[in-house]
């Protein structure tokens, strides 16, 4: 019987007439012959990445999420990694592109070490806390220095950072070449060395001659209107501090009042807009630490200085940008800080410091 269907079937297909077909019905034909032999085509789902985990396991404190590198890897990427100050820090750093240090003795016990993110930023009362701590006379030993602001935020800069920078610096030295490279370097120390110059003479008191402020340029008719609510002569300038019971250094740049309250104050400059706090980078978390140093230095500690302030020249002339902390945010930066220092020593004692770009 399933003979016969089979051979009437073929034997009706062979009396159809001929029919021309477009091109369209042949395809269509095609893919129903296809779909009734072998069924519908199935789409795969679409694959999620995942992260690749790195064979290398080291314990380190979750850190925060920082705000996503700009798509043009101008200077001001470059500029973000290095420290303008023109006072050298009490190791002798300057800023300069050393090794870091590795190696397996630090400053710390274990237990110090896992309790870092929990030092106050400002004196504990009656000082219950710090007493418990260390105290670090000397900012070098036999077995390790102390690493400046600077060098520890280089050293626990996001991976997407760092790609960042190390892509726009083989895209300069490309474009550039070595030589062109190195002097595109020193044009950048210079502009923030010349207006941390001329700030440093308007906050002593004193106004900057015309040479200065011609020298200075653009940056200074940027940042001069942001000047009007800036006391001085400030408090501190070009302050170095070292940090007794946490090891490190750095260089504020100023602290003075800013509408009767005192503030930490970073000055920057930008290629680009700096509307908010975030787009900043590290800064806030660079205030935190000079604040933290400070106060926990018996000459310069005032528990008045609680809020910071990020003044932003544009390299464009345009009116700065000016970003004020108040203590709550300046509390919050403070512990990420913590979490940098605690990763930057936990790296130092299993030497898996990264290599400076």
């Amino acid at each position: 019987m399933l003979k016969i269907f089979i051979v009437r079937g073929f034997s009706t297909v062979v009396k159809r007439p001929k029919v021309k077909l477009s091109k369209a019905d042949v395809i269509k034909r095609l893919n129903y012959e296809n779909k009734a032999l072998f069924g519908a085509v199935i789409k795969p789902t679409a694959k999620r990445k995942t992260k690749t985990k790195s064979t290398e396991q080291v314990t380190l404190p979750k850190t925060t999420a920082h705000p996503v590198v700009e798509s043009e890897y101008t200077s001001e990427i470059f500029w973000q990694s290095r420290n303008f100050s023109r006072v050298k820090t009490p190791n002798g750093d300057g800023g300069e592109n050393e090794s870091y240090p590795t190696g397996l003795v630090i400053p710390f016990t274990d237990k110090e070490l896992q309790t870092i993110t929990k030092f106050p930023l400002v004196p504990s009362d009656r000082g219950i806390v710090e007493s418990q701590w260390k105290l670090h006379e000397q900012h070098e030993s036999d077995q390790y220095k102390s690493p400046s602001v600077n060098r520890i935020l280089s050293a626990t800069m996001p991976e997407a950072s760092r790609q960042a920078l190390i892509r726009w610096k083989t895209s300069k030295i490309a474009e550039l070449g070595e030589e062109g490279f190195q002097l595109l370097q020193k044009e950048i120390f210079a502009r923030g060395s010349t207006l941390h110059a001329t700030l440093e003479t308007w906050l002593s008191g004193c106004d900057p001659s015309e040479e200065a402020i011609e020298k200075t340029g653009i940056l200074w008719r940027s940042v001069s209107g942001a000047l009007k609510d800036v006391e001085r002569p400030a408090k501190l300038i070009e302050q170095k501090l070292y940090h007794p019971y946490l090891h490190y250094n750095g260089v504020a740049d100023c602290i003075t009042s800013i509408k009767g309250h005192y503030h930490v104050i970073e000055w920057k400059t930008s290629d680009n807009p700096k509307t908010s706090v975030g787009a900043t980078y590290d800064a806030p978390v660079q205030l935190c630490a000079y604040l933290g140093a400070l106060q926990a230095n018996g000459e310069h500690c005032d528990s008045r200085i609680q809020k910071g302030a990020i003044f932003v020249a544009y390299t464009s002339g345009k009116p700065a940008n000016v970003h004020i902390l108040e203590p709550s945010e300046m509390r919050r930066y403070w512990l990420q800080w913590l979490h940098r220092v605690q990763e930057y020593w936990t790296r130092y004692r299993d030497g898996t410091l990264p290599e400076p770009i």
